[in-house]
């Protein structure tokens, strides 16, 4: 697994991200739980499956917690970006929990639900805040990273407290562990308080944004906090390609 040292005698473990990583001396800390607050259409699920991409590269076990959208569509939205998950998926290092697809599985059209796995069958009708819960408790071996998408879906079934105990419960897992987590939000959804919760809470934060300059879209990022680092003082910018979000290593006047 590789490390990247910050030349303060401490390490980082690379995103995947390379701009993101140069902006963070070469990553983020062992164990963070890392907030990702992004406005819709700013590919915040992009950048977490890059990110889960990276840690396969890095020989790190993944999981990938799915309550927005089925599985399989994050497969075919990786395999399109030319991120090969295929095998890992097959070989058990990417390992996708899917909460969405058990939750409307006795309204679906058969087509969508033939093709469910025995496991994922054995799961509908199941409380997803308990399985988030297994999926954190479950005991991995080596270095891994997950992913929650998204906590947003929990901040609507569920009171703040209980949803605050699951963050807290996977951070201090993070801690124990090393594994980094990405948490995915989307802002404006919720209430400041609710906004403002989450940012406390977790280790991390990074702030996906879009507006409107004359007749282009412009998409920029601020690391608003991440623990133990003093964060860049201004936003970065950022593009979507094809080989997927590429943050820009200039400096720029926004």
């Amino acid at each position: 697994m590789d490390y990247s040292f910050d030349g303060t005698g401490g390490y980082r473990i690379p995103t995947g991200i390379g701009g993101l990583d140069v902006q963070l001396g070469g990553g983020v800390p062992p164990g963070a739980t890392i907030l990702i607050l992004a406005e819709p259409g700013a590919n915040s699920d992009m950048f977490a499956q890059q990110f889960v991409y990276g840690g396969l590269l890095n020989n790190e076990e993944v999981f990938y917690f799915t309550s927005e959208h089925p599985a399989q569509e994050i497969v075919h939205e990786m395999e399109d970006m030319s991120w090969d998950v295929e095998k890992y998926v097959e070989d058990g290092t990417l390992e996708f929990i899917d909460a969405y697809l058990p939750r409307f599985y006795n309204v679906l059209p058969k087509e969508f639900t033939s093709n469910l796995s025995a496991k994922d069958f054995l799961k509908k009708g199941t409380d997803s805040m308990g399985l988030l819960k297994t999926t954190a408790v479950q005991k991995r071996e080596g270095k891994y990273r997950g992913v929650i998408d998204s906590i947003s879906y929990f901040l609507r079934a569920y009171n703040l407290n209980t949803v605050v105990e699951v963050i807290e419960m996977i951070s201090s897992i993070g801690k124990a562990t090393g594994a980094i987590h990405l948490v995915l939000m989307t802002s404006g959804m919720h209430d400041s308080v609710t906004e403002n919760t989450l940012r406390h809470i977790c280790d991390g934060v990074i702030e996906f944004r879009i507006r409107e300059r004359g007749s282009e879209i412009e998409r920029n990022i601020m690391i608003r906090k991440m623990r133990g680092m003093i964060v860049p003082n201004r936003t970065i910018s950022y593009m979507v390609t094809q080989k997927g979000i590429e943050l820009e290593t200039t400096t720029r006047v926004l």
